[in-house]
């Protein structure tokens, strides 16, 4: 064989072995038979027909006030993102609406306590900060269930008058309002409790996302604020519930 011939055949086996390592996490992941099996498909055997599947791992989360636009106003709660990090999940199933599902006005003016008690009914739970917050933003972290630059009515959370509960909308009203784990509305209409506490503050738990005013509590996926658990509603605070992959 010549040496051009011999250069051809070390080249197409460095070739072959890099393939082969390419899609050696492939096949482990979809249990060893070679075959790619898609968050879809995934979802459609671990998951219940109205929840989307999130696959485990690591993500970006949290942002600035001023990303998150909060406005200078100072309510008698608190508002503060989470600073800009790395965190993780397990897989799970997020419901893709707002409780009590599409086509619904979200179920709202509910403590956090009537709201997990609202997800056991279901024999689910309410989702941790990081579960809603990979849901919404994704693993890049998005500001915005679509990206990270704020797009007018994409969502409804412009409403000027802060106040205007008779203004939510039934759950799913737009395909447009979707994060890339294809659960809706996670911006706007209404915020949702989760299942954290706020720090050093016993009875005080997370109302996740921005409402349908942007005034109060910030836009997008990164805004948080607070409430006790069990006082007082509010007719923006929803919830959605969250579930462990079946096994």
């Amino acid at each position: 064989m010549s040496a051009t011939g011999s250069k051809l055949l070390l080249l197409c086996l460095v070739l072959l072995v890099a393939v082969v390592l390419y899609l050696a996490p492939l096949a482990v992941s979809s249990g060893g038979d070679g075959r790619y099996i898609s968050p879809a498909q995934r979802g459609a055997v671990l998951c219940p027909e109205d929840m989307s599947y999130v696959s485990a791992g690591t993500f970006l989360a949290g942002a600035s006030a001023e990303q998150v636009e909060l406005s200078d106003y100072q309510p008698d709660i608190v508002r503060d993102p989470r600073p800009r990090g790395q965190f993780e999940t397990d897989e799970y199933c997020i419901e893709r609406y707002e409780f009590p599902g599409k086509g619904f006005r979200p179920l709202a003016d509910v403590t956090w306590v009537q709201a997990r008690v609202a997800c056991e009914l279901r024999g689910r739970r309410l989702c941790t900060e990081n579960e809603w917050t990979k849901a919404c933003g994704g693993v890049l972290g998005w500001l915005y269930p679509y990206g990270d630059r704020y797009v007018l009515g994409l969502c409804h959370a412009d409403v000027d008058e802060e106040g205007e509960y008779d203004r939510v909308v039934d759950s799913g009203w737009s395909d447009r309002c979707r994060s890339p784990w294809n659960t809706f509305d996670m911006e706007g209409n209404v915020s949702e409790w989760v299942e954290d506490r706020r720090a050093g503050a016993p009875w005080d738990r997370w109302v996740l996302g921005g409402t349908l005013w942007p005034g109060v509590y910030g836009r997008g996926c990164q805004a948080r604020h607070a409430h006790p658990a069990v006082a007082p509603v509010a007719g923006d605070d929803g919830f959605r519930c969250c579930l462990d992959t079946r096994r």
